[in-house]
């Protein structure tokens, strides 16, 4: 009955209904570990039954992430407890949140880069626009968000452009590959698919003509990671790290990475130089695979 009014008074906080779900999960999960290992109420609770809480989670592969989140749902749950005269003093006031691990983004090697790219079928409609998506995303590091929302007068094939829409627009330059493969699928595949009813502007659409959804990159993109076969989750964002790993391990700077991925800050930018071998510009005019 307590976890149903402290979810009934969050809800009455402004709070937003995810905020609040995650809180009252956590209570409740910490609710039942108590009463299955100590067959105790949560007006009994003491630090200790917190702390083994915790251990509890992080056996279980819990991130820090989401032990600080249970620390923090149980802080504020006993402080309204506390509020509430059912108990004195609040158990979890004194526990710190563990510190944050910043995982290293994760990249493709270039060799890697190079075999993804070889394997979707160009001379289909499906395989020529997995292949424009595919490059598009790693040669310009642009967000699944902002591909979806590209339109056809968006693109300037002829300079070698896209404009980019957002809180602060930005021209992205393609590569040669991207180019081609853009090329390649609008000229042969994707006007062919354009229904007259359902005419779009879009430049990536699905089978049926209309434009691609999160869920549709997501499905493409799951399904060359079972073909490519290598113990990496390959994702939009896996390419945009690549992209911008990429690109400073061969002499770019931090302002010019912010400026084409779209990036607030220069810290932003600055959390993918744990990755970076640099190179001198002369190795990378020899190695550097897709100049």
């Amino acid at each position: 009955m307590t976890v149903n009014i402290y979810k009934n008074y969050l809800s009455n906080r402004n709070l937003s209904e995810n905020t609040v779900s995650s809180y009252i999960y956590d209570v409740r999960s910490f609710k039942e570990y108590l009463g299955e290992e100590y067959g105790l109420n949560l007006n009994e609770t003491k630090k200790s039954h917190i702390l083994t809480y915790l251990v509890n989670l992080q056996k279980n592969g819990k991130s820090s992430s989401t032990i600080s989140r249970t620390i923090s749902a149980l802080k504020n749950f006993f402080n309204f407890l506390k509020d509430e005269k059912h108990i004195q003093d609040n158990p979890a006031i004194s526990i710190h949140s563990p510190k944050q691990i910043k995982k290293k983004p994760q990249i493709l090697t270039d060799e890697e880069i190079i075999l993804l790219m070889k394997l979707p079928d160009k001379n289909t409609f499906k395989g020529s626009r997995d292949l424009a998506i595919l490059e598009l995303l790693y040669s310009s590091g642009i967000k699944v968000t902002e591909l979806i929302n590209i339109k056809l007068q968006e693109i300037n094939l002829n300079a070698g452009l896209i404009s980019i829409k957002g809180a602060k627009e930005r021209l992205v330059p393609l590569n040669q590959y991207a180019k081609e493969a853009i090329e390649n699928y609008i000229n042969n595949f994707r006007d062919k698919k354009i229904i007259k009813e359902k005419d779009n502007q879009y430049l990536f659409i699905n089978v049926s003509g209309n434009p691609i959804s999160r869920q549709g990159i997501w499905k493409i993109f799951k399904s060359y990671e079972k073909k490519l076969n290598i113990k990496k989750e390959i994702s939009p964002q896996t390419l945009r790290n690549s992209f911008a790993v990429h690109l400073l391990s061969n002499g770019a700077d931090l302002g010019t990475v912010q400026e084409l991925m779209g990036l607030s800050s220069l810290t932003a930018a600055q959390s993918y130089l744990n990755n970076v071998e640099f190179k001198s510009l002369e190795v990378f005019k020899k190695t550097f695979p897709r100049v």
